[in-house]
């Protein structure tokens, strides 16, 4: 079978739904053969049965781009299915060849952009006609589609309740092969990590992760806070945790590297109120680090609150510092929880249902 997969987000950009979609694409293409659709950018060289198109970079957010997709029915013409990763030109381009070729398409739902319209205005009325034409577009995209998954219970239900007729729960799935502890020894003295207690984050730096929860806790805690990543708020960030000793900002950390990263914590904390499913929590999980997570989104869905972790209400940093210092006493329980509960977010089951979605749509 050729399944082709059209999305906003590829490589060389860096979040979690690259990575999901690059994990994807490496197992299922044992079974299948597998087409990238993506939009092109400086600093990544297409490899076998993938597609760039000309981009431009969203101004309003560094480091996304935006594709003008060509010759979609000429490179389409060979699959069999269509995956569509995303909302915008590449969602546009897979609805495109599959009502040309009369082929059936899927949808995955990884980003809630109704979400990150504040990175475009601010301002009335503008925001709400934005948010408006959007929220029609969402439906109507996600109703034309033979099939549409979400990876967590909370988007279901919001999508269900924005009108769209029928979402699957499907996890993204983590690599558990690959994210286990790891002895981090060896990354704690490249980064001179000293403190017998240490907390922190990983992921994109934008504003909707807001940092400044954990940058704030800094000065009540008596150990180190790591943080890697990189994005749009990346300066906003290193200019709140500027003068503080025990806040460490690592930058870009490879994917081998984060699986030591994860290792060298006690806790992950993680703010954020604009997440699908959360994947750096479940690596951290992974890795058994217990997760202290926003009670926002899908953070309510993927962290087991009291199981695996503990929920706080984002802003809120006497409540942080409380489910920290609770997380801390239980911790040896809620490690063991961890390496339990994340099986049932394993790639391989993922991969194994995706397979079967793609069965059952042809057979149809």
């Amino acid at each position: 079978m050729n399944i082709g997969i059209f999305t906003d987000s590829y490589f060389p950009q860096v979040n979690g739904v690259v990575y999901t979609i690059a994990e994807w694409k490496k197992r299922l293409q044992k079974h299948h053969n597998i087409y990238v659709y993506y939009p092109g950018a400086e600093g990544y060289s297409p490899g076998e049965r993938e597609y760039p198109f000309r981009s431009y970079e969203f101004k309003f957010y560094k480091g996304y781009h935006v594709a003008f997709p060509t010759d979609i029915t000429e490179k389409s013409r060979k699959l069999d299915v269509v995956h569509i990763h995303g909302l915008f030109t590449m969602a546009i381009a897979g609805y495109y060849a599959s009502k040309k070729h009369k082929i059936p398409r899927i949808l995955t739902y990884h980003t809630p952009a109704d979400d990150y319209i504040n990175y475009i205005t601010r301002k009335e009325p503008l925001r709400s006609t934005l948010m408006k034409s959007y929220n029609f577009w969402e439906k109507k995209l996600l109703n034309s589609c033979d099939y549409v998954t979400a990876p967590s219970k909370t988007i279901r239900d919001r999508l269900l309740s924005k009108g769209v007729n029928d979402v699957t729960v499907l996890s993204n799935g983590v690599d558990l092969d690959f994210f286990h502890y790891m002895d981090p020894t060896g990354f704690k003295e490249k980064y001179n990590i000293k403190s017998e207690k240490v907390i922190g984050f990983c992921g994109r730096f934008g504003y909707e992760k807001h940092l400044e929860d954990i940058i704030s806790f800094a000065n009540d805690f008596d150990g180190e806070i790591i943080m890697a990543g990189k994005g749009p708020a990346e300066e906003h960030y290193k200019k709140l945790a500027a003068g503080r000793d025990n806040v460490k900002i690592l930058g870009f950390l490879s994917r081998e590297d984060l699986r030591e990263f994860y290792s060298a914590l006690d806790l992950f904390v993680f703010p954020s109120t604009a997440e699908t499913q959360g994947l750096v929590a479940l690596e951290s999980m992974a890795c058994g680090v217990p997760v202290v997570g926003a009670n926002a989104m899908a953070l309510k869905d993927t962290i087991g609150d009291g199981v695996t972790g503990y929920l706080y209400e984002q802003g809120d940093i006497a409540q942080l510092k409380e489910m920290i210092d609770k997380c801390y006493v239980n911790r040896d329980k809620l490690a063991r929880n961890c390496a339990s509960e994340v099986k049932k977010h394993s790639m391989d089951n993922t991969i194994k249902k995706l397979l079967e979605i793609y069965s059952q749509l042809t057979e149809d």
